[in-house]
Formats: C-alpha cells, sequence, structure tokens
C-alpha cells in the first residue's frame, strides 16, 4: 500500500481520547479515502466495520431515531458481531446513498463519544449543500484528502535519497548537477504520472506510463459517468462540455463566454461551481493580497482553475506521456501551465488536512500597467507572499515586482527549472525603488516552500 502524510494526522485522532470526535473526510472520487480508512485500521491494529451504505443495510432503519446506541446495536446485531468501542473503527463509506448518516454523526459526538466513527463518499459535497444535511458544527472533525504529493510519490517510488534532500535541502545550498538533473526529472516523471492513487500504484510497479495513463483514463471516464448522478442540478451534457474545455482555459481567467457561446452564464457558472464542489477542479480566486486572512478579500466572481490532479490534466489534454518526460521545461501547453498546475497542486497539498484547500492570486488589469501573479500564499509573521511560476530557466519579474511594490512585500517566491537560490532584488522602476527578498526554488521543492521562506525569514 502506498503510504500518506495524512496517516499521522489520523493516527493521532484515532488516539485522542477526551477531544476525539467523528471524523466527516471529504475529497474527490479515487483519490484513496477508503483505503487510507483501512490503512489506519491496520496501523492501530484495530477491528475495521465497514458499511458501504450504497448496499441495502437493515440497520438505516434506525438512523432517523438519531440514537447512535440503537445505530450501533443494530450493525452487531445485522453483522452477528460485538463491537468494543476501545479498539473499533465504525466506517460509514459513501454516505450520500443514505445521508441520514451525518445528523446521527452529532450524537456520537454528544452521546457516546468513546467509539471512533468516520464517514466519507463521493459527490459528498452535494449532499451537505441540501439545509437539512448541513454539517454538524463544533461536533464533527472535517478532514480533506487530495491526491499524493510529489513527496509521496518518492516515498512510493523508493526514492529516498531524494526524499531525504527535498526535505533538507536550503535555499542557499549549492546542489550539483546530478541531484538537481535526477529531482527535474523525478518531478517531470510526478507531473507526468500525478497523484492518483491507483496510477501510482500501476506506475511504481511497473515503470509503465502506458499502465498508468489507462488507469487515469479509466478515473477520468469515471468522472464523467457520474456526472448522471448530478442531475437535478446540472445538465450532464453540459457538465461533460465545461468538464473537457476547462483544461485548455487553465491559468487563465474563467470567461464563461469563452467555455462554449451557446449557453447562458448563469448555466455555465452552475456546471463549474458542480464540478469545484465535486472536488474535480479547484478554483483559484482573485484577491486584493493587502493582507491576512487572502480569504477576506477574495472575489468568488473572478477566478482562473486548475484540475484535480496534474496526471489527470495531461490525460485530458491528450498528451504524450513521453513527450513530457523527455521535454527540456514544463511549457508545453498554453505556455506553461502544466508547471502552474503542478505547483498548484502542491501549494494546496500544504494547507492543513482540516482545512478546505483555497488557493489564491493577485491580478492588477490596467491598460497602460496590467500584472498577473499567479498564487499568493502567507508567512509565519501573517504577511503575503507573491508566488510565480516559470516552465523554464528565464521569465520576467515584472508582476511580482508591481505587486511588490505596491504592498511593500519584503519577500516573494519564483519557480522555475533553475538550482535554488536567494536573491536581494532592488531595481529602480517607473513607479519608485523596489527592494525584496526573492527565493527562487526548481519545481520540485514546492512542497518544501512553507519551511524554506521561513528559514529565509530567520536568517
Amino acid at each position: 500500500m502506498l503510504n500518506r502524510k495524512s496517516l499521522e494526522y489520523l493516527s493521532d485522532w484515532y488516539k485522542r481520547n477526551d477531544s476525539r470526535k467523528p471524523l466527516l473526510m471529504r475529497g474527490a472520487r479515487q483519490v484513496g479515502k477508503t483505503t487510507i480508512v483501512r490503512m489506519l485500521a491496520e496501523r492501530m491494529n484495530a477491528h475495521l466495520v465497514e458499511l458501504n451504505m450504497e448496499k441495502p443495510w437493515q440497520f438505516t432503519s434506525t438512523l432517523e431515531k438519531l440514537d447512535p446506541r440503537s445505530t450501533v446495536e443494530a450493525i452487531e446485531f445485522e453483522l452477528n458481531i460485538d463491537i468494543d468501542a476501545e479498539n473499533t473503527i465504525i466506517f460509514f463509506d459513501e454516505v450520500q446513498s443514505a445521508p441520514e448518516v451525518l445528523p446521527l454523526l452529532r450524537y456520537f459526538y454528544e452521546e457516546t463519544p468513546e467509539y471512533r466513527v468516520i464517514a466519507t463518499g463521493s459527490l459528498l459535497e452535494f449532499v451537505l449543500a441540501e439545509p437539512e444535511f448541513s454539517i454538524p458544527v463544533g461536533r464533527i472533525e472535517l478532514f480533506h484528502l487530495g491526491p499524493l504529493t510529489f513527496e509521496e510519490f518518492l516515498e512510493a517510488s523508493g526514492e529516498s535519497k531524494a526524499l531525504d534532500m527535498i526535505r533538507n535541502v536550503s535555499p542557499d545550498q549549492d546542489l550539483n548537477d546530478v541531484v538537481h538533473n535526477k529531482l527535474t526529472r523525478l518531478f517531470r516523471t510526478y507531473a507526468t504520472v500525478g497523484g492518483m492513487p491507483e496510477a501510482v500504484s500501476r506506475f511504481v510497479t511497473n515503470g509503465s506510463f502506458r499502465e498508468a495513463e489507462k488507469i487515469k483514463s479509466e478515473i477520468i471516464e469515471t468522472f464523467r459517468l457520474d456526472f448522471n448522478k448530478y442531475r437535478g442540478r446540472t445538465d450532464p451534457r453540459l457538465l461533460t462540455l465545461v468538464f473537457d474545455r476547462l483544461p485548455q482555459m487553465a491559468g487563465r481567467k474563467v470567461i464563461f463566454s469563452h467555455i462554449n457561446s451557446d449557453y447562458r452564464s448563469g448555466e455555465l457558472s452552475k456546471a463549474v461551481e458542480s464540478l469545484h464542489m465535486a472536488r474535480i477542479i479547484h478554483k483559484i480566486f482573485k484577491t486584493s493580497g493587502n493582507g491576512v486572512p487572502l480569504a477576506a478579500e477574495k472575489n468568488e466572481a473572478f477566478f482562473k482553475t486548475i484540475l484535480l490532479d496534474t496526471g489527470l490534466f495531461l490525460t485530458q489534454l491528450k498528451i504524450n506521456p513521453v513527450e513530457i518526460e523527455t521535454a527540456d521545461e514544463l511549457n508545453l501547453v498554453n505556455e506553461g501551465t502544466v508547471a502552474e498546475q503542478a505547483v498548484g497542486q502542491e501549494l494546496a497539498s500544504l494547507q492543513p488536512f482540516y482545512s478546505e484547500p483555497e488557493l489564491y492570486y493577485w491580478v492588477r488589469e490596467k491598460k497602460a500597467s496590467s500584472a498577473e501573479v499567479d498564487y499568493l500564499i502567507t508567512d509565519s509573521k501573517n504577511r503575503v507572499v507573491p508566488v510565480e511560476v516559470k516552465a523554464g530557466s528565464t521569465g520576467s519579474l515584472r508582476s511580482i515586482q508591481m505587486m511588490v511594490f505596491e504592498k511593500s512585500l519584503p519577500l516573494a517566491v519564483r519557480f522555475n527549472s533553475e538550482k535554488p537560490s536567494i536573491l536581494k532584488e532592488n531595481r529602480k522602476t517607473v513607479k519608485g525603488e523596489v527592494n525584496f527578498t526573492l527565493v527562487s526554488l526548481p519545481h520540485y521543492l514546492a512542497g518544501q516552500v512553507i519551511r524554506i521562506q521561513e528559514e529565509v525569514i530567520s536568517k
């Protein structure tokens, strides 16, 4: 089985006593939600009572009573088992088929906190959007799971030296060419295969891009088949159209008429939002970037998108994996959106497991001085940090300079294909003098950007 960083978090949840709440696990289809619960049970040597709620269980007749003891007793009787709260995980899977489980979670916390309860499901966000099944705030713990990160991919691939180097490299460290070139190649392989667990597992087992592509194609087709389950919310045909079009628009502001001019903006907006709710895409929201939290100034009507996973992104665009694997730079699509997608996916994974991943960017739309910064993150001093992603080794810093000047920011990050470095930027522009520290990192260090920027700040 593939090891996941989130297992440490889940293990801590399992060990808690007084503060443990039922866990509601959220994430797109095929990111490994069911598998990671099984892995948790194995790691903790716990008995797993796995209940796929798509099956016609008899105990479901007790759910509306909102009496957890009654439900546990019915489960025990139906399965002919004894559930010992000390070493058992009760796992309600595919709860979108029995949303009555959701309000019951509150009473597991209030009346029977000794039980370890996890619930998850595909398309769960659509159920949670219904008022009768809203999240019992304060009574459950949220957990968000995404695809494998680059570091998890390295561990799965047995690349222990590469993993150790990435976790310990300094931004001013003089990497030799052998190390840098191999890490660059490994990140390119990750970008090609992506982080969907089954695709990664197939690739590390036999090293075949073709086998990984087959799995990714099947996952994409599963997403399309799921669109029929959105019925009543969005037309499945329109969802397919939008799903197929968005990868071609990656890295650009979403303008609904550019998706398809035959549909009204309201219809297209609803389709995009449905894909976002299903976790198939990430919205990258525009924000003014004046301070923390970034969400306080986000403009929900102004956004870009990236796909859930870089490997799916490339497969959906029908790009031959050999093209990415042998390319000099990650710039084959739309002037570098492969790099922007891959880095964005890593940045989303850095957010706490209990927090819903959100990405932000900054844009200045003026005829004479327009500018756009790909991503915004924050540092430990609650300052905004602009992040630019370049596909190759070169690229203008004009947008970063403009934002740094306007917001008086001391630090910025650039991702490109070069070795890591720290640069002191002191330049005179038509707007005035710009002084800031630029942390320049190779794409493969995207998952370490928080650690590295804190090292720079502390020096």
